[in-house]
This record gives C-alpha cells, sequence and structure tokens, in this order.
C-alpha cells in the first residue's frame, strides 16, 4: 500500500518532499480513474435522460455544462482508451493528459483512435502538456492522413479573430487559422522583432517588441516589410507514403498543406535525413562559434530545447556545446539548443548533461534526479529509398 506523509516535517529533505509529492500525484490518478469508471457507468445507466448531468452537477459541485463535458469524457476513456485509463489508474499518466487524448481522438474511428492511443501513451508520463498535444497532433495526422485532411478543410472554414479581456486594462487577441499560415505569421513577428533588438539601445524586452510589431504589422505601419523571413518546412519526400505528416516550425500540418506552403516558397535549402531512423547526418566546423549552416542543422535536428519538458523552437534558443570546447568540437554530434535560462542552468545552476548513445540525453539535476530526454527524428522513418529533391 502506498503511503503519503499528510504533514512534511521541517527536517525532511527536499528530495523527499518531490518524492511524496509524487508519490500523492500517483494515488490523485488512481482515484480519478475509480471516478471516471463510475460516471461512465452512470452515464450508460441514464442514457437518454436529458437531466441525468444535473445530478452529476451538483453531487460533483460543477455547472450543467461542465457536468456533460465530464460524463462525455468519462465514457470516451473508459470505453474508446482503455490502455489510457489504465496509466491513469497506475499513476503513470495525470487526469489532464489522459483529457488531452481524449479530445484528440474525439472525431477518430475506434480502430484509429486505438492506434493513436498506442503510439503516444510509451512517453506520455514524461511529457509536458505542450509535448504531448505536439505529439498527439502528429500522431494523428499520420494516422488518419485523409481525414486529417478533409478536418483541416472543414476547420478552414471556421478561421476567425477572437479578442477578450487578460488582466485588468489589458486584453488578448487571438487568430485562430491554419497551422502553416501561424507558423509563417509569428516567424515573420519574431524575425522583425530580433533585428529591432540587435541594433541597441531598445529598452523593450523582445516580447514587448514582438507585441508591438504584431500591431504595427495589423496598423499597416511596420515598416520591415521588405525583410526575408524564412520558415522549417519538414514534408514527406517524393516517393514516401502520403501518411507522412509534416512540420511547419514544429508545428504539424497535413501532406497537402505542406505542398500548397512549398509552392509559394521562393527559395530552399534541404537537408536530407536518413530514411530508416529520421536522423540527420554529422557534420563539423573549425570554430567556437558554430557557423550558420551548422547553427540551421542543429535548429532543424533538435526542433525545441532540450532541456527535460521545454518547448521553446530551437530557432529562438541557443547553440550549446556539451563537451566545452576545444575539448568537445563544434560539430552536431556536441552541440545541442537550449533556451537562454536552461543554458544557464547547465552552467550556472547545478544541471548535468551527458549523452545516452547519440542524442539522447541524461539530465541531472542539483538535488540528484534524473530525467533522460529521447530525440524527435525530423522525419518519419520509413522503408523507402529516397529521391532527389523536388526542387
Amino acid at each position: 500500500m502506498l503511503v503519503v506523509q499528510d504533514h512534511p516535517t521541517t527536517a525532511a529533505e527536499p528530495q523527499d518532499l518531490l518524492g511524496q509529492a509524487a508519490l500523492a500525484g500517483v494515488l490523485i490518478g488512481h482515484y480519478q480513474a475509480v471516478q471516471l469508471r463510475q460516471l461512465a457507468a452512470y452515464a450508460a445507466a441514464t442514457e437518454g435522460d436529458e437531466f441525468a448531468c444535473l445530478e452529476v452537477a451538483t453531487q460533483l459541485h460543477l455547472s450543467d455544462r461542465a457536468a456533460q463535458r465530464r460524463l462525455k469524457f468519462a465514457r470516451t476513456v473508459v470505453e474508446r482508451l482503455p490502455q489510457t485509463l489504465a496509466a491513469l489508474d497506475q499513476g503513470w499518466i495525470e487526469e489532464y493528459k489522459a483529457q488531452l487524448i481524449a479530445d484528440a481522438v474525439a472525431e477518430l474511428s475506434d480502430d484509429h483512435a486505438l492506434a493513436v492511443e498506442a503510439q503516444v501513451l510509451d512517453k506520455a508520463g514524461q511529457q509536458t502538456p505542450t509535448q504531448l498535444r505536439n505529439a498527439l497532433a502528429r500522431v494523428v495526422l499520420a494516422v488518419d492522413p485523409e481525414g486529417a485532411e478533409e478536418r483541416r478543410t472543414q476547420r478552414v472554414r471556421g478561421r476567425r479573430v477572437d479578442a477578450y479581456p487578460t488582466e485588468p486594462g489589458m486584453a488578448a487577441l487571438t487568430i485562430h487559422h491554419t497551422a502553416e499560415h501561424i507558423a509563417t505569421a509569428h516567424a515573420v513577428i519574431a524575425d522583425r522583432a530580433r533585428a529591432l533588438k540587435a541594433l541597441g539601445n531598445e529598452p523593450r524586452t523582445l516580447q514587448h517588441i514582438e507585441a508591438d510589431i504584431a500591431l504595427d504589422l495589423l496598423f499597416g505601419t511596420d515598416t520591415g516589410s521588405n525583410r526575408v523571413v524564412e520558415v522549417h518546412l519538414t514534408m514527406p519526400a517524393p516517393g514516401t507514403a502520403a501518411a507522412h505528416p509534416a512540420e511547419v516550425d514544429g508545428l504539424p500540418v497535413t501532406a497537402q498543406a505542406a505542398r500548397e506552403l512549398a509552392a509559394e516558397a521562393t527559395s530552399w535549402r534541404w537537408l536530407r535525413t536518413d530514411p530508416h531512423t529520421g536522423a540527420v547526418v554529422d557534420l563539423t566546423a573549425p570554430s567556437y562559434t558554430p557557423p550558420q549552416w551548422l547553427k540551421t542543422f542543429v535548429q532543424v535536428r533538435d526542433r525545441t530545447c532540450r532541456y527535460p519538458g521545454c518547448t521553446r523552437r530551437a530557432r529562438r534558443c541557443d547553440v550549446d556545446h556539451r563537451i566545452p570546447w576545444p575539448t568537445g568540437a563544434t560539430c552536431d554530434a556536441n552541440c545541442q539548443c537550449l533556451c537562454r535560462r536552461h543554458h544557464r542552468a547547465k552552467h550556472d545552476g547545478g544541471w548535468q548533461v551527458r549523452t545516452l548513445g547519440r542524442d539522447r540525453l541524461e539530465w541531472t539535476s542539483p538535488l540528484g534526479f534524473t530525467h533522460v530526454v529521447e530525440p524527435e527524428p525530423v522525419t518519419a522513418p520509413s522503408e523507402w529509398d529516397p529521391d532527389p529533391p523536388p526542387f
């Protein structure tokens, strides 16, 4: 039987406190699974009763709509995602991750839902919600490419702009559009913000500049419209199965959306990957500072910061030497993308990292906890022989 201390003692070591917190999470997951099974059984027993959700709402102190969503979620997990329910019951994943999986498969057939579950569940426990959400998007595109393209076409008709208040005196403007257009728009904003910050004498933070440039673009007052902006498009090469999804700056898109974006490109820089592993080849430079071609190469390979759970885009990270130069070479095997905060954690915060085989990293925290970061292939492994690039 698992035992968690209700009241931590002042003499407890920090690592013991975190261990007890993690153990509490396991117990929480178990009892959440118990509740979901009961709710699913209740929903099945009262199917057709439009007022059945009111009992749930009053018993669990939820709104009527929240109770309806809770019942739907319970039935989805219990009836369509048995391994997800088992993982929650064992405390391997948290309920909000089970919710992400349920939401991702909501429009899929039962067979496709099980295929998605099988591909994402092994890593879900170690992923952050953002990482899991991105993984789900990629797998859904790969498992059901035709359906994904149909849903994309339908959702394009639902593109919109929303404005809503946040903190007092502040508000947010959100643009709901296709992933490839949003990725490109964000690249435009980020590129111009970095260029302006690089000029110096700029008191605003990079985030402030990005927000101001976004409004300048909307108001038509931006003066950087002649700059060339680059986005990283990863797409199936000729001869691959249409099931392989594509990505634009790390955002999963359908293969058709990638082909449409590729048709608009004015120039290309092509990086071939190993079709069997999805990995790229080794490149080395003779100096401490990685040249632009190596920097781009590492950014495309890593996609995000290589710290556990960090999803900051690689193009906005530092290129760090795992083994300090000149002991360690300036090459892709010794270079990794780290955001500035986690770069500093490695050098100044007591965090240590070592390689477990190619591109598989083990981070050790100052308290002695270890976290393994698995590499993400740039392209999906396959059995085809690569053809020359289409450009």
